[in-house]
């Protein structure tokens, strides 16, 4: 089937010019997505689980991150991994002690991540009945 011709161009009174950007430079990373996954917990054989990450570039001295829409420069970290034998979630949170110490941060901060999402916002000054959610 031969293409359908949309037509001649319209020719503009003077050329319009993309100006050219100067390259950036993003030499750190910024945290967009985290997923955790623990169906299991922590104990010899469990090897349910997986973390999934998505990183996209950020410029600290700019504080600028580059998001496009095509996710040009994302950094993707998932476990498990071929690029390790698929070592587990769980063998990952036993090797890397950064990971284990999040974990726990995690797992602490849950109680209080509770109370602050079901603690109402304080009524605005001089309202007598605040309002209800």
């Amino acid at each position: 089937m031969a293409k359908k011709k949309l037509g001649d161009p319209i020719p503009r009174d003077e050329p319009y010019i993309v100006p050219a950007k100067p390259e950036e430079e993003y030499d750190n990373i910024w945290l967009r997505q985290i997923s955790i996954n623990a169906p299991e917990v922590n104990a010899s054989g469990n090897t349910q689980g997986n973390i999934n990450i998505e990183c996209l570039p950020y410029n600290a001295s700019g504080q600028s991150i580059y998001s496009t829409p095509d996710n040009q420069g994302v950094e993707y970290i998932n476990v498990p991994t071929r690029v390790n034998g698929r070592k587990t979630f769980w063998d990952c949170v036993n090797e890397v002690p950064e990971v284990k110490t999040a974990m726990d941060a995690i797992t602490a901060a849950i109680p209080a991540l509770r109370t602050w999402c079901n603690t109402a916002p304080p009524p605005p000054s001089g309202d007598p009945n605040p309002p209800i959610i």
